[in-house]
């Protein structure tokens, strides 16, 4: 897939301390931006899946102790 550039505005203070941070971490800063807003979405995703989870929960839980014996069943 290819790669579109961008605009994001940010105020110097921000691009420094954001550039900063991603220097650090060995990336470019066009690399750190993409990586958190991918990340953002993705937590975004998992909450939604979260809360779907718990609209369809039946009150059904397994102790670990039941779960281990589960797995070994299945074995």
């Amino acid at each position: 897939m290819a790669m579109k550039a961008i605009a994001i505005r940010f105020e110097e203070e921000e691009k420094d301390w954001i550039q900063s941070y991603a220097s650090v971490l060995g990336i470019s800063f066009s690399e750190f931006v993409r990586s958190a807003a991918l990340e953002k979405v993705e937590e975004a995703a998992d909450i939604e899946a979260y809360n779907e989870a718990l609209m369809e929960d039946d009150n059904t839980h397994y102790s670990m102790i039941d779960v281990m014996h589960m797995a070994m069943e299945a074995e």
